[in-house]
C-alpha cells in the first residue's frame, strides 16, 4: 500500500476582511498517497487555483493544516517553505514560462542549480529528464525555437528536475491543440509510473479530469466530490 504523501485538514482561506472579505476555501479536507494520479476540477472562481497555491506552498491558509510526509508545514518559516517547495513540489502552468534567452538545457537545469546541486550532476540529471520526455537532441536549442508542444514538454522536464514527490499542473494543456494535449497526458502517465511522482492536475474540463484516477471537485470553495475513477486506471 502506498504511503501517505499529503494530508489536508479543514483548510480555509479568506482574503480581505469585514464586508469585503472573500472566502476562497471553506473547510477542505483530503489525503493523497504517493504516486496518485489525480485532478482538481471546478469552474472559474470555484477555489481550485487557490487550493493549488496552498498545496504548492505559494500561499498560506487562514486556518487548517497541510501536512507533507507527516510534517505540518504551517509551522515553517518562509526560507524553510521555499527550501521544501524546491525539493518537494514541481509546477507546470498553462503557459510554459521558459526563459527565451536561454537554451533548453539551461532552462531545465535551473531548479537543480537553485537547490545547490553541482553542475556536472545537474547536467546529467537534466539530460536524463529530457530523454524521459522524448526531447533528446534539443538541449542546445533556444527555448524560442521550439514548437508549442515542445515548450510545454520542456516546462514539464524543468518541473521534474528535482524529482519532486508531487507535480502540480494548473490547466497545463489549456494553450495546446488536441494532439499535443493527448501527448502531454500520456507523458504525465509515463512519468508518474516511472518515477512514482504524484500528480494533481487543475482543470475546468471534465474530459481532461476523466483521464485521471481520482477527481476532486471544488465548488464555491468547498470540496464537494472525491471520486475514484476506476475507468481511467483500467485504460492506462
Amino acid at each position: 500500500m502506498a504511503e501517505l504523501l499529503l494530508r489536508v485538514e479543514n483548510l480555509d482561506r479568506v482574503y480581505g476582511s469585514g464586508d469585503t472579505a472573500t472566502h476562497a476555501l471553506k473547510g477542505v479536507s483530503f489525503d493523497l498517497a504517493e504516486g496518485e494520479f489525480a485532478s482538481i476540477i471546478g469552474q472559474s472562481g470555484s477555489g481550485k487555483s487557490t487550493l493549488l497555491n496552498m498545496l504548492g506552498l505559494l500561499d498560506t491558509p487562514t486556518s487548517g493544516t497541510i501536512t507533507y510526509h507527516g510534517q505540518n508545514v504551517s509551522a515553517l518559516s518562509k526560507p524553510e517553505l521555499a527550501k521544501l517547495r524546491n525539493s518537494l513540489v514541481g509546477f507546470v502552468f498553462q503557459f510554459h514560462h521558459l526563459l527565451p534567452e536561454f537554451s533548453v538545457l539551461e532552462n531545465v537545469l535551473m531548479p537543480a542549480l537553485i537547490g545547490g546541486k553541482p553542475m556536472p550532476e545537474a547536467t546529467k540529471l537534466a539530460e536524463e529528464t529530457l530523454g524521459l520526455l522524448g526531447l533528446e537532441g534539443l538541449e542546445g536549442k533556444g527555448a524560442n525555437e521550439l514548437s508549442g508542444g515542445q515548450k510545454q514538454r520542456v516546462a514539464i522536464a524543468r518541473a521534474l528536475m528535482n524529482r519532486p514527490a508531487l507535480l502540480l499542473a494548473d490547466e497545463p494543456t489549456g494553450n495546446l491543440d488536441t494532439s499535443n494535449t493527448d501527448q502531454v497526458y500520456k507523458l504525465f502517465r509515463k512519468v508518474s509510473a516511472e518515477t512514482g511522482t504524484s500528480f494533481l492536475i487543475v482543470t475546468h474540463d471534465r474530459n481532461v479530469a476523466q483521464q485521471t484516477d481520482r477527481i476532486f471537485e471544488v465548488l464555491d470553495g468547498k470540496l464537494v466530490q472525491d471520486i475514484r475513477n476506476d475507468y481511467a486506471g483500467a485504460s492506462r
